[in-house]
């Protein structure tokens, strides 16, 4: 089975997957941008690299609105939903006042 056949599937699993899956990258991408400006133009340097992992959750709704809309898969994007509410429900309770930071 292919990849692009793969993910256009309507199964909570594909969603809980790719809802785990997504962020990680475009937080990584996020930090790495983010240190760029900070570094060269001097510049954000009272974001913390706890902020950039809410924005790479926040990737995830892009995700789940494609599912919802485009391909009309209702519980790919209920997956999707679920746990990003669960990962934002973690990010404040427990880094939202912590000083996490990337090792770069």
């Amino acid at each position: 089975m292919s990849v692009l056949k793969w993910l256009k599937q309507d199964s909570l699993i594909l969603g809980i997957i790719l809802g785990t899956i997504i962020p990680v990258p475009f937080a990584l991408l996020f930090a790495s941008l983010l240190r760029l400006i900070q570094y060269n133009l001097h510049f954000l340097g009272r974001v913390r690299d706890a902020d950039i992992l809410l924005l790479g959750i926040a990737i995830n709704l892009v995700v789940m609105r494609f599912y919802f809309v485009k391909f009309k898969f209702e519980n790919t994007g209920k997956g999707i939903l679920i746990l990003t509410v669960i990962m934002i429900l973690l990010f404040f309770f427990f880094l939202k006042s912590s000083n996490f930071a990337f090792p770069f």
